[in-house]
């Protein structure tokens, strides 16, 4: 059901130039990250399950590394909890190209930085709640949801980012049916690599329901987890030229 293309909204970049409308700490944490965009290689594993919590097949493992050219970047180790077969390669491959083709804006791009709201302020940390800025999304109604972010004092770093619905929405779907969604819920956590370096996305959970045409129940859920992480260099850099600004919140 959900897959990178919907766990990777993860983590989303604001601009590298300072504005004075965002919280300091939540406009350091972000920058922190950003920095650190494209300069880890990581292997990920995939885990879907269905509405009952049946697994959806095993577990899909990939490696990415920022270091090779961009059509080397991603290579399959594992699909759907056997070792691949030339068929899995093509079948993976298409899939992501699929993926490439549906993808929405990175998160970063789409939230509204400047509107974050203290939520909540304790010893360990500070909670903001960021709207989704308006017909930012191809397909998905932006005032549907609103994302959380949570910056730890200690580090002054993302630990956590959550997106959610406020209500359910009607969504047209395939051969003109509607569906109801009646919820979507994301977790993105984020843990320490290096002590030099900020916090990376760990895991991602992502859940959903739906009724499709009034009758028929769909829904699911999806984990996602990053390890096996190494520092490298990334392909854009190879020359030192620099190229811009970067994005880095794409989950």
């Amino acid at each position: 059901m959900v897959t990178r293309l919907f766990a990777v909204l993860l983590l989303a970049a604001a601009a590298t130039v300072v504005r004075a409308d965002i919280p300091d700490p939540l406009d350091q944490a972000v920058k922190k990250l950003v920095a650190d965009t494209d300069r880890w290689a990581y292997s990920q594993e995939v885990r879907e399950f269905d509405k009952n919590g049946k697994s959806d097949g095993g577990p899909t493992r990939e490696r990415f590394d920022p270091s090779k050219p961009e059509d080397q970047q991603w290579t399959l180790q594992l699909y759907r909890g056997r070792i691949p077969t030339e068929t899995d390669v093509r079948a993976w491959q298409r899939q992501k190209r699929r993926e490439a083709k549906r993808r929405e804006r990175p998160l970063g791009e789409i939230v509204d930085f400047e509107q974050a709201v203290l939520t909540d302020e304790t010893e360990a940390g500070w909670m903001y709640r960021l709207p989704i800025k308006p017909g930012a999304s191809r397909r998905l109604p932006a005032d549907k949801f609103f994302v959380l972010m949570k910056v730890g004092k200690k580090r002054m770093e993302l630990e956590s980012v959550s997106v959610r619905t406020t209500e359910s929405f009607r969504l047209n779907g395939l051969a003109g049916l509607a569906a109801k969604v009646e919820g979507v819920e994301l977790d993105a956590r984020f843990a320490v690599v290096e002590e030099t370096y900020a916090a990376q996305p760990s895991v991602i959970t992502a859940s959903g329901s739906a009724r499709v045409a009034w009758v028929f129940r769909v829904g699911g859920r999806a984990e996602v987890a990053w390890t096996e992480f190494q520092r490298v260099k990334p392909y854009r850099d190879r020359y030192d030229v620099q190229i811009g600004d970067v994005k880095a919140l794409d989950f």
